[in-house]
């Protein structure tokens, strides 16, 4: 459903150098949005009610490959004005990184050793404390994603593997959220229409440890999907929390309405106009009245 289109040109140098292939790609966007007057890292709202928001974030990579096979890349991005994040964080997003630093990724037979300065996210969770190198690639049907950060000795890793109508990932690392060592694990079991799911995991935080199942069925253009929660910490059961999800993709249009034990409901809407152009609609009705988001807009990727 997220199309990018990359814009390439070929820089091709003296005689004797190798050419240098170039990419642009990026989003831009447009929208009205109501984020009920919330002040996060990176912005503040200037209004308690609707109000215009826009901006971009455009992203360049360099690359040029050897002559045995060897790919290195380089790559920055930098951007401007805010991005509304309707299908994640649910927040106004101020862009505008400064073209300081450049991510350099050296590739080979199917491994890719990457190195960004406390800019690759942790293989465990990306709200952990950022990594300076990464090393990932695929050995039969295992995928795997290991990362550093040597001067505070952290590290994570993530794994996959898939055998028949099975799939399986762990993961983990010794920085989690709230500093210390975390693993998680998940089987998920793919029967025709339906799929099952189990996740489970172990933090530093013992209010983190939730382990989950969940129940995912699809019809025609419709998929359903119920997941219960059994919540870290102590007393509590499976489906003291749970999570329930009707998603329809047909087409250009694509839309879901998610509800929760606590009454949060979460409505998007999306219209693939074509050319990279999204049209979209969003509303997130929290239990905690602060956090609710109402926005429409359009965002055009390239």
């Amino acid at each position: 459903m997220k199309k990018v289109l990359l814009t390439t040109t070929a820089l091709v140098m003296t005689a004797g150098v190798a050419a240098a292939e170039v990419s642009f790609s990026g989003t831009a966007q447009i929208s009205l949005t109501d984020d009920n007057s919330r002040t996060y890292t990176g912005y503040t709202s200037i209004s308690d009610d609707m109000q215009f928001t826009s901006g971009y974030d455009f992203d360049v990579t360099v690359s040029a490959e050897s002559d045995n096979g060897i790919t290195m890349s380089g790559g920055f991005d930098m951007g401007g004005g805010h991005l509304v994040d309707y299908d994640d964080d649910d927040r106004i997003e101020a862009q505008g990184a400064a073209v300081g630093s450049m991510d350099v990724a050296v590739s080979y037979a199917g491994w890719t050793l990457k190195v960004d300065q406390n800019g690759i996210d942790n293989a465990y969770t990306d709200d952990a404390a950022s990594q300076d190198a990464s090393l990932s690639g695929s050995l039969g049907g295992l995928s795997l994603t290991v990362t550093a950060d040597l001067e505070d000795d952290h590290n994570s890793f993530s794994a996959s593997y898939s055998m028949g109508d099975f799939a399986f990932t762990a993961s983990g690392t010794n920085d989690d959220e709230a500093n210390g060592d975390a693993s998680a694990f998940s089987v998920k079991y793919t029967m025709g229409d339906l799929a099952i799911t189990y996740k489970t995991a172990d933090e530093a935080n013992d209010a983190e440890d939730d382990s989950s199942v969940s129940l995912s069925y699809a019809v025609d253009a419709i998929t359903l999907t119920y997941t219960t929660i059994e919540p870290g910490g102590a007393n509590k059961d499976f489906g003291d929390e749970w999570d329930a999800k009707v998603a329809y993709a047909s087409g250009p249009l694509s839309a879901s309405f998610n509800v929760d034990e606590a009454d949060a409901t979460t409505m998007i809407a999306e219209y693939d106009l074509g050319g990279g152009v999204t049209a979209f609609a969003a509303q997130h009705d929290k239990a905690d009245d602060t956090t609710d988001l109402t926005t429409v807009g359009m965002t055009f990727k390239f």
